[in-house]
């Protein structure tokens, strides 16, 4: 299973290694994209919008009809990323934000994005803060209506550049994950009621968006003065940085936790004891 296993509410950082492995990757994401009636929105970078879609018409992609018919949106990353003629962290959530509520508006079952983040290599301003703002979009992807593919090209980045990067994101594709990949962690956020639902593994890989979407839970429920929930039900394999998460955040009264298998539950309460009898 691979880029098809890939759906709303996804956020995933996928490592490539050569131009035709990019290409592959997303004319498969933009084809099942197009069949599920999703629109779809790619800020490209290293090539031109014109090459990349000459490049996913050669592989089959039908890009002139899904872009006639406004289903497809092929642009530079200076139309996105990098629109303020650096990277802007703070602003681009919510220009996320607004392109799910276009494409809700205009009737598309949802919203997929791609980026080519190949202009991070650049060292142009902001991009100290990518980490940051790739922790901060799972805000937008966790509604369950958008998904995104964040394309890292492995000859511009060392491996030490990108473990806070992947770390800022539920799941990653990497060099080494063969044809039965699929994503490690899936979140879901509401707000009626307040919830935070996790299922899969959380780990060193994947531990600053899982904090930051706690983070997110705690703050928005509290300013509406209602309580925050985390359905722990669907956690299978688990780290103790973000059992201590956890425990921070149930003993400070933002949030609760329900659902926790009994050795996630001894856990929380070895951390609280050590704490100092918390909880």
């Amino acid at each position: 299973m691979m880029v098809e296993t890939l759906r709303p509410g996804d956020h995933v950082c996928w490592t490539v290694g050569t131009d035709d492995e990019q290409l592959q990757v997303t004319s498969r994401y933009i084809r099942d994209g197009l069949a599920r009636r999703h629109r779809i929105v790619y800020f490209t970078h290293a090539m031109m919008p014109q090459a990349v879609s000459a490049g996913l018409e050669a592989s089959g992609v039908p890009v002139a009809a899904a872009v006639a018919a406004g289903q497809l949106r092929i642009s530079s990353s200076t139309g996105g990323y990098l629109k303020s003629g650096g990277f802007d962290a703070a602003a681009m959530p919510a220009a996320w934000a607004a392109e799910q509520d276009a494409a809700r508006e205009a009737g598309w079952s949802g919203l997929r994005a791609i980026g080519d983040m190949s202009w991070a290599a650049s060292q142009l301003p902001g991009t100290e803060d990518l980490p940051a703002y790739e922790a901060q979009v799972n805000r937008v992807f966790a509604e369950g209506y958008a998904m995104a593919l964040c394309l890292y090209d492995r000859r511009l980045f060392t491996p030490a550049e990108l473990t806070g990067t992947i770390s800022a994101h539920p799941c990653a594709k990497g060099a080494d994950d063969g044809e039965l990949w699929e994503p490690a962690l899936r979140m879901r956020y509401t707000t009626d009621p307040y919830r935070l639902t996790l299922h899969g593994e959380i780990d060193a890989a994947n531990r600053d968006a899982v904090a930051a979407m706690l983070a997110t839970l705690a703050g928005e429920s509290a300013a509406a003065g209602l309580p925050g929930e985390v359905d722990l039900s669907g956690v299978a394999v688990y780290d103790v940085s973000t059992a201590t998460r956890l425990v921070h955040a149930r003993e400070a009264g933002t949030i609760r936790l329900v659902g926790a298998t009994p050795q996630l539950t001894k856990l929380i309460g070895l951390i609280s004891a050590t704490a100092g009898g918390l909880g």
